[in-house]
């Protein structure tokens, strides 16, 4: 797919078929998305994959069965395969604390760190495994995991001081009646700054 034409293309489903994706298919699409740039080339973050039945270890903390009756779409608990991307800050440490870096100061601690790169980088992984996904065909929502990052973390053995990044649904798309969010009818920000509205600010704010 033009890239062009997969920018323009994504968006979050969030109605899934049932049908299983195709390992050889997940592992393209996985190889993909850890080919992001980090800081260092440090590569502070990891993918835990669930597939099929075990994607109730996920769900089952985050969203337990007396809370599923009202739960509005319900067919995303039908995605075959479902991500959780977590940053790994000591990876970075140990990167800036190695010669050719340790000059930076920036493996001492994480409060050396006025932007969290393990945050930075564990995002642009989980863009581009989306942007993977969708250039296979594949839908995708991405969601947090907010107050259930710790029990997530337990159920799935996560190593500790491993950051939450978010959640990443990967299926077939299947046309639902249940409806999109709300945010999906928020215009756009136009890309010049008229107004003090546009995204882009040439020559300063």
């Amino acid at each position: 797919m033009d890239f062009e034409d997969l920018v323009r293309r994504r968006k979050m489903t969030r109605s899934f078929s049932d049908l299983l994706v195709d390992q050889s298919l997940l592992s393209h699409v996985l190889d993909q998305a850890r080919r992001v740039p980090s800081a260092g080339n440090s590569q502070g973050f990891d993918f835990v994959v669930l597939q099929g039945a075990e994607t109730s270890h996920y769900w089952d903390v985050s969203l337990p069965a007396e809370k599923r009756e009202k739960f509005k779409w319900k067919s995303l608990l039908r995605a075959p395969v479902v991500v959780t991307i977590w940053a790994n800050p000591d990876a970075y440490l140990e990167r800036y604390s190695e010669e050719d870096k340790a000059s930076t100061g920036l493996g001492k601690s994480r409060e050396a760190w006025a932007t969290e790169y393990w945050l930075v980088d564990g995002a642009f992984s989980a863009m581009a495994l989306q942007y993977a996904a969708i250039n296979a065909g594949l839908g995708v929502l991405f969601f947090g995991m907010f107050d259930k990052a710790p029990a997530i973390a337990r159920a799935l053995n996560v190593p500790p001081g491993r950051v939450p990044v978010g959640t990443v649904a990967i299926g077939w798309p299947k046309i639902s009646d249940e409806e999109d969010g709300k945010s999906v009818n928020r215009e756009r920000r136009p890309l010049d700054a008229v107004g003090q509205n546009g995204i882009v600010h040439f020559g300063g704010w």
